[in-house]
């Protein structure tokens, strides 16, 4: 398997197993990964109503440890790591000058000197690149990403099968925490964060425990309804809760304040790379906001279709897919802010025909508490 650029694509440590179980594999970033076992749909409603297990240890890991730490982390990132308390995470965004980012990730502190970033994997160098140039502090910064596999389980019933392997009850680690956890007889990181719009956990462990986990994992949920879940689900998963992905709704041409991230963006903070941009877009307006669609015709929207307001192109579809939960053809699209209030009628040109859609509230899904 050879990748565009005709380097080998990268294989997590779980490849061999995706292969033996019959899943259907795909160039993703670089990475030959799983984008469905038993078809997406199916694995998209295990998520919503039981559970699913994903492979993502093609995300990137990256340690910032020492005195000067956080303050590389106030200067490079959005959010505000100082409130921060240990075990704690944030979701925030690596910035650039422009108030767009470079990557959105999660970060964890482990203790006042010790932070630990979860990174996208196509930009995983990258970000790691532009933290050691923006290191003037004298923080150290790490790419650790080759020491750690990550497997996420997600669903209503994730608790219930996680309490089985874990040998602390899990049931106390609250949303966007984390701790040190032994599960399945393996040491690593239990974090309960997610990117599906349900209840889940991440865990993060040595890559030479990947099967051990895996195979454990699934028996262990099998009478929950656990089943194992590719890329493709993970997709339409987080488009119904309405989250980001950098290149589609995230990218160096966006800033968080289009994106609809203000709330990650701490002005109060201080000084930090693209908060002069982002004060005065707050201020002063956007000349894009993201929005919401549901489709009224029949026709799915796809990434990359234009978006038209009176028949008249004003941008690009960012995300577009049917929603196999909510059973609607649904989408994100970036258009001019006077045209992005709830209700408004827009057409999604499919295949030179103009098919009509709504705006609508974002998110799509909210699951209940």
């Amino acid at each position: 398997m050879i990748a565009a650029a005709g380097a080998p694509l990268k294989q997590t440590a779980l490849n061999s197993v995706h292969r033996a179980s019959g899943a259907k594999m795909v160039d993703y970033c670089g990475w030959d990964m799983p984008v469905e076992y038993s078809g997406i749909t199916r694995e998209h409603l295990s998520v919503r109503t039981a559970a699913g297990l994903f492979d993502v240890s093609h995300m990137g890991e990256i340690e910032v440890r020492g005195p000067q730490a956080l303050a590389l982390l106030q200067h490079v990132t959005s959010n505000d790591v100082s409130r921060l308390q240990d075990g704690q995470a944030q979701y925030s965004a690596l910035m650039l000058p422009s108030g767009s980012c470079i990557d959105d990730c999660v970060v964890h502190r482990f203790a006042p000197e010790h932070y630990f970033l979860c990174v996208n994997a196509a930009n995983t160098d990258r970000d790691y690149a532009w933290m050691v140039q923006c290191n003037s502090f004298g923080a150290d910064v790490l790419n650790v990403s080759a020491q750690y596999a990550q497997i996420a389980l997600q669903g209503p019933r994730a608790l219930e099968i996680l309490k089985k392997l874990a040998e602390t009850d899990p049931t106390d680690l609250k949303y966007y925490w984390f701790r040190s956890a032994r599960c399945a007889g393996v040491d690593g990181i239990l974090a309960r964060t997610g990117y599906t719009g349900e209840d889940g956990f991440e865990f993060y462990f040595p890559p030479t425990a990947s099967e051990q986990i895996w195979n454990t994992l699934l028996d262990a949920g099998k009478e929950q309804g656990l089943i194992p879940a590719g890329l493709g689900a993970r997709n339409t998963l987080r488009l119904e809760a309405a989250y980001p992905l950098y290149g589609h709704e995230l990218d160096d041409q966006t800033t968080l304040i289009e994106a609809n991230l203000g709330w990650i963006v701490k002005l109060d903070k201080g000084d930090f790379t693209g908060r002069d941009v982002l004060r005065r877009q707050r201020t002063e307006g956007t000349p894009k906001k993201l929005i919401g669609f549901e489709m009224t015709d029949r026709a799915p929207a796809r990434d990359g279709y234009p978006v038209c307001i009176d028949g008249k192109p004003v941008g690009k579809v960012t995300s577009g897919s049917p929603a196999p939960y909510l059973k609607k053809n649904i989408g994100m699209a970036y258009v001019p802010p006077e045209y992005a209030e709830v209700g408004r009628e827009i057409q999604i040109e499919i295949r030179g025909r103009q098919a009509n859609a709504q705006i609508v509230k974002l998110p799509f899904y909210k699951r209940s508490k």
